[in-house]
């Protein structure tokens, strides 16, 4: 008999049994004896093992047993004890900042209340459903990084974000199973679905899953996994069907890098929308789009700055910059360790066309970045009159601007506008900014967050201009949203 369809109630409730059956001993793997230990161990398992986690809260409670110990605590102290967990600055600094909201806002107790839970120093959503489920029995399905692989494998979701996975499962399962479905689909994804070599002969959802049954694509490691070994009761080929070659799952050859650190924010933001968001292992600290990421994926220090040591402990296959946002000794310094990277260099918007290609080849993405590359291409085939004049500002105090040899001021041009002032981005005096004269100013919100009081004062320094303020990221973000600063620059005129 043929398996349920995805998504039907048949198929949920036999995958259920069979993970009631598979993992009898599924629970919270953090150790804790109350919401407050429960709270700090869930903060402190971000980017790390449980099993590190467990070896390192004894001591920690040892010395700070409640909220108002630790609302107290010396910095130093506290990240010492924590340290070997990772990411230990910020981590103790939400720590103490959690302890104090808890003294302060709530007699030292963990509320039970998921917005009042969701507002304390370090706790994401993913953490506040932690607690929830575990500590208070209120249903919640929290998505770890090994949920959100399983049920993408077991075609429960074809989402890009843990939030979109969570409410697929929770919209597919009954309320009252979701704190056993958490707890089950992450042993499953630890014992037998792992993330780069899955033991898809030893599954017991084997003839439910689609990936595993090669009816799609891996969509965490972009190949389509062909089993050995497959057992006559799990897989019936349909009538005149070519049988599955099968190499030994060991075997797969993986399309493109599977860890990727992303030195730019746009190009992090891309990697999401093509699917590959799985893939990516670090970023920098103002990769900060789609929102998820900031709580999912380590970073790596700043752009201009990355920490190597963090890179080089996180072993990318891929390193990825582009040669306005990230210096040279970056490249250098990969070079010397050994670290494989490409840079993208954007000066236009024909250099994101040849990027997304570039990039789509390496990543195993052709299709994908062909499509897009193609439709970005056919949108700047428009005639374009000669336009306004036009200047983009990105700096205050001192005022600095894109000239018209960057991507901005290209975009700009591609938009109908006729970017002015000194080519790269010079700074410019007060009486160097008058002396340019715009017809239409920009005021992107970043980098400077330039707001409407800003707007305000240069429309009355420059009263015959229209001053803009405009999304910054719209306008500077090439890559993932060229084709939306397209957009912003033909709709100011």
């Amino acid at each position: 008999m043929s398996p349920a369809q995805p998504g039907s109630k048949a198929r949920t409730d036999d995958l259920q049994n069979r993970l009631r059956a598979a993992y009898p001993d599924a629970r919270c793997a953090l150790d804790h004896v109350d919401p407050f230990q429960l709270v700090v161990a869930t903060i402190l398992s971000a980017q790390c093992t449980d099993a590190r986690v467990n070896l390192t809260t004894p001591a920690l409670f040892a010395r700070f047993p409640d909220a108002a110990s630790l609302a107290g605590a010396r910095v130093e102290e506290l990240e010492a004890l924590i340290k070997s967990t990772g990411f230990y600055h910020n981590k103790a600094k939400n720590l103490i900042g959690l302890g104090q909201a808890l003294t302060a806002r709530h007699g030292g107790q963990v509320p039970s209340d998921p917005a009042a839970l969701g507002a304390l120093p370090g706790v994401g959503q993913k953490t506040a459903n932690v607690v929830l489920a575990n500590a208070f029995g209120v249903p919640a399905l929290a998505v770890d990084t090994h949920i959100f692989r399983v049920a993408r494998r077991l075609g429960l979701s074809k989402a890009a974000t843990p939030e979109k996975v969570e409410a697929d499962l929770c919209r597919l399962f009954p309320r009252e199973d979701w704190i056993e479905l958490h707890h089950q689909l992450i042993f499953h994804g630890r014992r037998v679905c792992d993330a780069r070599r899955p033991d898809c002969e030893a599954c017991p959802l084997l003839d439910l899953c689609p990936t595993g049954t090669g009816k799609i694509k891996d969509p965490h490691l972009g190949v389509r996994l062909q089993v050995s070994g497959w057992r006559p009761e799990v897989l019936q080929p349909e009538a005149g069907a070519a049988p599955f070659l099968q190499p030994p799952a060991s075997n797969l050859q993986p399309e493109g890098p599977q860890r990727i650190i992303s030195l730019v924010p746009s190009v992090t933001e891309l990697l999401v929308q093509w699917g590959l968001g799985a893939r990516l292992v670090g970023r920098t600290r103002f990769c900060i789009e789609p929102r998820w990421i900031r709580n999912s994926v380590p970073t790596v220090g700043g752009t201009k700055d990355p920490d190597l040591g963090r890179i080089r402990d996180l072993a990318p296959d891929l390193v990825i910059l582009e040669r306005d946002e990230n210096p040279k000794e970056v490249a250098e310094a990969l070079t010397a360790a050994g670290l494989p990277w490409m840079a993208l260099e954007i000066r236009t918007v024909k250099d994101v066309v040849a990027a997304l290609r570039d990039l789509g080849a390496r990543l195993g993405v052709a299709g994908a970045a062909e499509d897009r590359a193609r439709a970005l291409e056919a949108s700047l085939n428009r005639r374009r009159r000669k336009g306004p004049r036009a200047l983009a500002l990105i700096w205050k105090a001192p005022w600095m601007s894109a000239g018209p040899d960057t991507y901005l001021g290209d975009l700009m041009r591609q938009g109908g506008l006729m970017p002015i002032g000194p080519d790269r981005y010079p700074t410019l005096s007060d009486e160097e900014l008058g002396a340019l004269d715009p017809q239409v100013l920009l005021l992107p919100t970043e980098p400077y967050r330039f707001n409407r009081r800003h707007q305000a004062e240069l429309q009355k320094r420059f009263p015959q201009a229209r001053v803009h303020l405009v999304d910054g990221q719209a306008l500077t973000w090439y890559l993932s949203r060229t084709e939306a600063g397209l957009d912003l620059v033909r709709s100011l005129h």
